[in-house]
């Protein structure tokens, strides 16, 4: 099977090409830069301009499967020319490889990343698969855009999914560091009420995600999230457990978070209780369904 992939370098690329690539894939992927088409062992390069949407003809050229994951991070202060960059970035990325798509006449799969973020934020409330309600605020807003860039416009030998993913944790990139850091230093608090959800997936269990997603020639939305979502204040705490440290520390109220982070907030504070229904049903072998599990394999 020959795969063409965006944004190959970053958290979930580069174990999804090493994934791929075991099991015998032929993999291509896209870069701007034109240094590291060489970058990837195994994986052949090719240089693409999204923000004028140019997608090389060559990289497209038989293949059967192209996987979107392009997308500038959100984690950075969102000033307005930076939320621009952040919708932008996922808008351009999925225009050119429409456009590009279009002159293919054999069937191509398209898989689109996506979030959770999507979800209206809610400490009552969880989302399967099949809730198609979006939420208010920043994130909530370019998830909506995202997925309609994914679904929508493409020619009729194109079939699309989008994968809504949870938090991702990853040993060496990601959310986990950062989390972390404040708890090993012994100055970790719970934030805000602490009853927020949050929907979680161990990084080689995502991958694993979408190599079903293409086995199964998945259409249509799927949530990446382990099945045992927990509040805030249970993950925290799990963290604080593992490295032996105590939170001591009084827990940081909202409104100084709002204060302090603004819209960016959100982050912190918002509630996410999803679950992966289509996986659970289809008996998806999560190997890291539970948090201390997840926690365990990556921090020791």
């Amino acid at each position: 099977m020959r795969v063409l992939i965006a944004g190959a370098t970053g958290l979930i690329g580069k174990p999804l090409v090493v994934a791929l690539l075991e099991r015998g894939d032929e993999v291509r992927f896209l870069t701007t830069d034109n240094q590291k088409k060489n970058s990837l062992n195994g994986a052949q390069g090719y240089y693409w301009d999204p923000k004028n949407h140019f997608c090389p003809k060559e990289a497209l050229e038989d293949v059967d499967v192209v996987i979107n994951l392009a997308g500038t991070s959100v984690s950075l202060p969102w000033t307005k020319k930076r939320k621009n960059e952040i919708l932008q970035s996922r808008l351009d990325t999925a225009k050119a490889l429409k456009l590009a798509l279009k002159h293919q006449d054999q069937k191509v799969h398209y898989i689109g990343a996506s979030g959770i973020s999507g979800y209206a934020s809610s400490y009552s409330l969880n989302y399967t698969d099949q809730d198609q309600t979006y939420g208010s605020g920043f994130l909530a807003e370019v998830v909506r855009q995202w997925e309609t860039a994914t679904h929508q416009g493409h020619g009729k030998n194109v079939h699309t999914a989008a994968v809504r993913t949870g938090l991702v944790l990853a040993k060496n990139g990601g959310v986990l560091p950062t989390i972390i850091k404040p708890i090993k230093y012994g100055v970790g608090a719970i934030l805000g009420s602490g009853k927020q959800w949050q929907s979680w997936i161990h990084i080689d269990d995502l991958v694993r995600i979408y190599l079903w997603v293409i086995d199964n020639h998945f259409t249509g939305n799927i949530n990446a999230v382990a099945p045992k979502p927990v509040t805030h204040e249970k993950m925290t705490q799990v963290l604080a457990q593992h490295l032996r440290r105590k939170l001591w520390l009084p827990a940081v109220p909202a409104s100084i978070l709002r204060l302090l982070l603004g819209e960016r907030s959100s982050l912190l504070l918002d509630s996410h209780w999803v679950l992966p229904e289509i996986l659970v049903q289809a008996k998806f072998d999560f190997k890291f369904g539970k948090i201390r599990l997840a926690l365990t394999d990556l921090l020791t």
